[in-house]
């Protein structure tokens, strides 16, 4: 019989057999590979922007959800782990239930938002059970590693070579630039900010090797490189933030100079790396700051986000409906252009006019939760692998959260799924953590059973 139990173990001890014991560490196993295919999908099939490719995700996601169901069947109990982010996303889904049983401008529309919302909630959901652990944590950390120097360096390639089809192979129709897998070069840069600092944080702790740890900062230095050969101004201002971020939560608490000189030292080298390269399309971004067209760019992102104010105060408290931007902007448009607004070009803004003021509080409530229990986790990271990728995912969800003000990341599924994953990841108990939980909870309870 199943036993439920919420945080810890249940509160009958069950003892397995050693093959239920082999088979649920294989289904552990499995599950944190699927997850990894998943994300690794998700980034190589265009960030999952076609509809096909959102559909596979949605599919993959629900069927780690059934895995790890099936894990805990394996086990004979239901064993949950607490996150802190469990609230406020249940309270979104309230809020969105809301607008799908209320009111919404478009009813499939939001359907459809609230779907893909779903799957990145089973996706968080799923990460923060089963990306626990030391060695885990550290092997899923070095995945991203490896997976994300791949990334960028066929993105390099890709771009040295001019070719006009992502992996010189697929066409797109979009009328931004491409790089790498991305058919938008800043999303691209979104992608980076996130998976940088994990070789970053790991090449300046103190678990690896010194070998490894020139092999982790050449990684972090190809990622950074290839954020400004994508010639992207938000990644690069996004990078930029997300370092003071991680430059910040150094200073809370006081570091030895080894780590300062690393810092200085990979800049001082990627400032060589970019001004050897030389990108042509970067200077050309530079030199065109000043020019019409850079000039008419951002004007019309201030336009967009300027006419979406009557919008939040028409509709202040749960918005138009989530996903019904494209549709109920145009009535508030005022600037001619050639092109479908199908975003606000700031999530933040974008989250108000179709989720209201109720969604965007919720919103503020889940980051502020991130950071403060993400900081608390990331404390020992140069000595403890929960507490390094606690700290990487913070500053990588810190970046995608800065490059928000001026894009529409998020609303990218790859990314937003890795952003799911990131989260899960800093804020997750430590499981020694929730281990002492369990022993103190399971003596509360048994000192107050009936005789």
């Amino acid at each position: 019989m199943l036993r439920p139990s919420l945080v810890t173990a249940p509160l009958v001890p069950v003892h397995m057999s050693p093959e239920d014991e082999r088979d649920a560490q294989i289904l552990d196993n499995v599950l944190a590979i699927a997850l990894c295919g998943v994300l690794a999908f998700a980034i190589a099939v265009f960030g999952a922007t076609d509809y096909w490719a959102m559909c596979v995700l949605q599919i993959a996601s629900g069927a780690l959800l059934v895995l790890w169901s099936a894990r805990q069947l394996a086990s004979g109990r239901i064993k949950v782990i607490w996150n802190p982010l469990f609230i406020p996303l249940l309270l979104l889904a309230a809020v969105i239930t809301i607008q799908l049983l209320w009111r919404t401008e478009y009813w499939y529309a939001t359907w459809v938002k609230s779907i893909q919302w779903l799957c990145y909630a089973m996706v968080f959901f799923v990460a923060s059970q089963t990306l626990r652990g030391e060695n885990r944590l550290r092997q899923f950390g070095l995945f991203l590693v490896f997976f994300g120097t791949l990334v960028a360096l066929v993105a390099i390639a890709q771009g040295g070579t001019g070719s006009d089809k992502v992996f010189w192979l697929f066409p797109t129709d979009s009328p931004a630039v491409l790089y790498g897998p991305y058919a938008n070069h800043a999303h691209y840069a979104g992608l980076m900010e996130m998976l940088l600092p994990v070789p970053l944080v790991f090449g300046l702790s103190g678990l690896f090797k010194s070998h490894e740890k020139v092999l982790l900062l050449f990684a972090a230095l190809i990622m950074a490189g290839s954020i400004f050969l994508a010639a992207s101004f938000g990644g690069v201002l996004s990078f930029a933030g997300e370092l003071i971020v991680f430059t910040i939560l150094l200073l809370r608490r006081r570091r030895r100079h080894r780590v300062w000189i690393s810092i200085l030292v990979l800049l001082l080298v990627l400032s060589l790396f970019i001004v050897i390269l030389q990108p042509a399309v970067f200077q050309q971004r530079l030199e065109g700051v000043r020019s019409k067209t850079e000039e008419a760019e951002l004007t019309g992102r201030l336009a967009i986000v300027r006419d979406s104010l009557p919008m939040i105060l028409k509709r202040p408290v749960l918005g138009y409906g989530l996903g019904t931007f494209v549709e109920v902007f145009p009535s508030y448009r005022t600037f001619l252009s050639n092109y479908t607004i199908n975003a606000a070009h700031n999530d933040y803004v974008q989250a108000m006019v179709e989720i209201g003021l109720v969604g965007f509080a919720l919103i503020a409530v889940l980051v502020f939760l991130l950071f403060r229990e993400g900081m608390r986790k990331a404390r020992n990271w140069e000595h403890d692998n929960e507490s390094s990728m606690a700290m990487a995912a913070l500053v990588g969800c810190s970046g995608i959260l800065i490059h928000s003000l001026c894009d529409f990341n998020l609303q990218v599924p790859a990314n937003a799924a890795l952003f799911a994953v990131l989260a899960a990841i800093a804020v997750s108990p430590r499981l020694g953590h929730s281990e002492n939980h369990r022993r103190r909870f399971h003596a509360r309870t048994h000192r107050w059973q009936p005789q």
